[in-house]
């Protein structure tokens, strides 16, 4: 049961802490968010290719850094769609009756 929710708070913590690192950086710079997403694949796919043996813990760290890179893209998108700089599928707009 411990070992269930520290992979939970993990799991939380990751994804918030991605979103925050994402708006800090979307603040001090601006990101290309198709190379982070195709970086974040590649992360993955080019150490599989060159190495026959990974070790579990730098494999960890790989998954750990391309899962914030996912959510580094998602969090991009999202922010384009609010402020109109992407047009979506739906647009939400605040209608009064």
């Amino acid at each position: 049961m411990p070992s269930k929710l520290i992979y939970i708070i993990f799991l939380i913590t990751l994804i918030l802490g991605s979103v925050k690192f994402t708006n800090y950086l979307v603040k001090k710079i601006k990101l290309n968010r198709w190379i982070i997403g195709f970086s974040a694949f590649l992360i993955l796919i080019v150490p599989s290719f060159l190495f026959n043996n990974i070790n579990p813990v730098i494999w960890n760290i790989l998954l750990i850094v391309s899962s914030v890179l996912c959510i580094m893209f998602f969090e991009i998108t999202r922010q384009m769609l609010e402020k109109e700089e992407y047009k979506g599928l739906v647009k939400i707009e605040n209608k009064k009756k």
